[in-house]
């Protein structure tokens, strides 16, 4: 602990010469100032903020003294934000699993006949992938695996309602899609229900998606190439009932072929040819109608085209464009606000973006309830595009139709003019010509068959399933548990934290290093934690140790007396209760103890308290004596412990306070230091009150008393420099209720002492 020399500390006063008449002026005058060494100098006007105690961190060191003073608050406060951090994490993290299921979408189809692989395009599979995605989340697909019986009683699902309720919560909670965008389409849901029922729900829902996507796909293919090998037979039975009459006409004739007479039969044969032409042209259209016919069907069916159709329908829902109007106001709002504010963030554009994420949710809701009813809409309601297309179907179909009708009868008018030309052998160039378009047209459904054929194996085989769900946990009991304290942990060292923080701000004293080595006041003694009554009771220890840190205190104070003037001290506090009274009255008796004829004075004037303490009247005392009421050896008044008189403060009112300003006290001090050879005076508090500023300019030096944990560091650098600038020299403090444990020679000497005396006061009695 530093015990720097008041002199060099950098006090504003100085002494004067002794006078001329040989006695030392106790007058204390201004000197030059001096630069404290605690403080830089200042540069170009810059006032230096204070010394480091003052303007320093947050450390460890004020986080365990803020804590031991607010340990209570802290412990409760703690306690209750770590219980409530417990509760909430112990909500936001429940048990929950992951379930998780694989199927495979191939990029390139299987063998085909003709043994081959039918690569197809990166834009087509993207679409191809998009598609699954969209009929395995589609409403049949999920209403189809959530109505199965052995579905709809499992608890994760009943507890999410009926109908629409579980449907929107499969909806909102699956995910599907391609986690690299590759091949492998990933089927999971996380969440708190049972792993075992989930792995049943998606299970089901793969089940739903193959039998009411692939397996109906399959029997619509199935149709689509019954009907065209129905019409192939057809197509070869018509072949082989013409090559059959070819072949008996062939014979009739000898195995040859009889020329064309004239140049009528010619054009007649050329008119076949194009009537068989145009028929054949007619049939693939007929064909090709068909085809389209069953296109439109699938692509009016499709969920993309009911999913396309509700999106229309959502675009044009005046809720959906109000929604929408206000999310794009609030973003408005939100970004002229970012501009206007330093980072982009301020309380202000926090609320908007919590308005526009609850909007936004507001906003899904309502489209996935609007788009549950439009799909039961659209599912009860005709198909437009079907009908138009059917419509466009028949139109097609009934003209190609009769152009079929015409083209036939055509051909048979000119069969006959062949036959009566020609006879015979025309009618067997006709057959020749005949077969040859159907042998054309043959090879055009044989195509087509195949086609089919291979679409169908696509559709079947692209999409196989890898991995059946399976359930893995996400967030177990222990790791749950261990989330929930750890962030209760957190919470309560965040709460201590941030008490200690607050605390921190009044910066109060830690204990005698901050006075001595932070704000550079030489410290003359530590008191315990007492009060004066308790501490004045003879035999006590805690008045042993009180008494001893007095004696320390005494010592220094003698020991200063032979080196400069120290007669009159004053004992002062930052302000009010602060022990101010309990040094004084203890440093007086010491003195006493030590043979000094000393005075101690009751220098607080507004809330005296030694005359209660020694048990004598409060008038006749200072305030009579700046009256000029009585005279200097009427206010002093003899105690009961020998060599210790009392001045009291007397009847204060406004013109004793006036007077203590008027310099009246001069001849009284001048006369009591030829009487005493130490007077202490009990001063009130420097801060806020002029008292013992005014008292001061008659005293040799000044104690401050401080209270550890109560006093706040800045008040004690105000007060001292306040009597540094008044040219009153600080002796140094004192700390009060600095806690330490008495030295049992010290309590044993003082417990020895008080059995004398109480054998002493018994054998008097006696």
């Amino acid at each position: 602990m530093a015990n720097q020399d008041p002199e060099l500390r950098g006090t504003n006063v100085m002494y004067p010469m002794a006078a001329t008449n040989g006695e030392a002026s106790q007058q204390l005058v201004p000197a030059t100032p001096m630069v404290s060494p605690m403080m830089p100098p200042q540069f170009g006007g810059y006032a230096p903020r204070g010394p480091e105690i003052l303007t320093g961190s947050f450390n460890q060191t004020w986080l365990i003294n803020c804590l031991r003073r607010k340990w209570l608050m802290s412990l409760l406060l703690g306690m209750l934000f770590g219980t409530i951090a417990v509760a909430l994490l112990l909500w936001l993290f429940p048990v929950s699993s992951k379930t998780t299921a694989y199927l495979q979408v191939k990029a390139a189809d299987p063998e085909t006949v003709f043994g081959k692989h039918t690569q197809v395009s990166k834009q087509e599979f993207e679409i191809f992938q998009h598609t699954q995605k969209a009929l395995i989340k589609s409403q049949f697909v999920l209403s189809a695996a959530l109505t199965r019986p052995d579905i709809a009683q499992l608890d994760a699902v009943v507890k999410e309602g009926d109908g629409d309720k579980a449907l929107l919560w499969l909806s909102e909670d699956l995910y599907v899609g391609f986690p690299d965008g590759g091949e492998i389409l990933e089927i999971r849901y996380s969440g708190e229900e049972a792993s075992n029922e989930m792995v049943k729900v998606i299970n089901a829902v793969i089940a739903a998606y193959q039998q009411e996507v692939l397996v109906e796909e399959k029997g619509r293919a199935d149709e689509k190439r019954e009907s065209l090998k129905k019409l192939h037979q057809e197509v070869a039975e018509e072949l082989r009932l013409k090559i059959d009459k070819q072949q008996t006409l062939a014979k009739e004739l000898g195995d040859g072929e009889s020329p064309i007479a004239n140049q009528m039969t010619a054009m007649l044969m050329r008119d076949v040819s194009t009537i068989n032409a145009n028929m054949t042209k007619a049939k693939s259209e007929l064909i090709e109608i068909e085809v389209q016919k069953e296109l439109a069907e699938r692509a009016a069916n499709s969920p993309f085209a009911v999913k396309q159709a509700v999106e229309d329908e959502l675009m044009m829902d005046p809720m959906v464009m109000q929604y929408e109007e206000q999310k794009f106001g609030i973003e408005q709002q939100i970004l002229s606000l970012q501009a206007m504010t330093k980072g982009g963030n301020s309380p202000m554009v926090q609320k908007l973006q919590q308005q526009a994420q609850l909007l936004h949710q507001q906003s899904q809701q309502y489209r996935l309830r609007a788009e549950l009813q439009l799909r039961e809409k659209f599912k009860g309601a005709p198909n437009e595009m079907l009908t138009l297309a059917m419509g466009e179907y028949t139109v097609r179909k009934e003209r190609v139709e009769n152009t079929l009708v015409e083209l036939e009868e055509n051909l048979v008018e000119t069969h006959e003019k062949i036959e009566d030309m020609t006879g015979r052998s025309a009618q067997l160039a006709i057959l020749q010509s005949e077969i040859e378009q159907l042998q054309e047209v043959q090879s055009t459904m044989d195509f087509n068959l195949r086609g089919q054929t291979v679409d169908q194996d696509t559709a079947l085989d692209r999409v196989r399933v890898l991995r059946n769900a399976q359930a893995e946990e996400e967030i177990n009991n222990v790791e749950r548990l261990v989330i929930a304290a750890l962030g209760g942990i957190a919470a309560f060292g965040l709460t201590c934290y941030g008490i200690a923080l607050i605390e921190f701000r009044r910066r109060r004293l830690n204990g005698p290093t901050d006075v001595d080595e932070g704000l550079g006041i030489r410290v003359l003694g530590a008191l315990p934690p007492i009060s004066s009554r308790k501490a004045l009771t003879a035999g006590s220890e805690v008045a042993a140790q009180l008494s001893e840190a007095i004696d320390n205190v005494r010592a220094t104070l003698m020991h200063d007396a032979t080196t400069r003037a120290r007669q009159v001290v004053l004992v002062t506090s930052a302000a009010s209760m602060e022990g101010c009274t309990t040094v004084a009255s203890h440093l007086a008796l010491s003195l006493t103890r030590a043979g000094r004829r000393t005075l101690l004075i009751d220098g607080d004037l507004r809330d005296p308290s030694l005359h209660k303490l020694f048990g004598m009247p409060v008038e006749d005392g200072l305030c009579e004596l700046l009256r000029s009421e009585i005279e200097v050896s009427d206010a002093t008044r003899p105690t009961n412990t020998e060599g210790l008189w009392l001045l009291t403060a007397g009847q204060c009112d406004m013109e004793a306070i006036h007077a203590l300003a008027a310099d009246q006290l001069q001849p009284a001090f001048d006369k009591l230091r030829e009487e005493f050879d130490f007077i202490i005076i009990d001063g009130a508090p420097v801060l806020g009150l002029a008292d013992s500023l005014s008292i001061g300019q008659y005293v040799d030096g000044a104690i401050l008393t401080v209270l550890r944990d109560q006093t706040e560091i800045r008040q004690i650098y105000q007060a001292s420099e306040l009597l540094k600038n008044m040219g009153i020299r600080v002796i140094g403090s004192v700390v009060n209720g600095v806690t330490t444990k008495a030295d049992q020679r010290i309590a044993r000497l003082h417990r020895m002492e008080a059995q004398s005396q109480r054998k002493l006061a018994a054998s008097e009695e006696s």
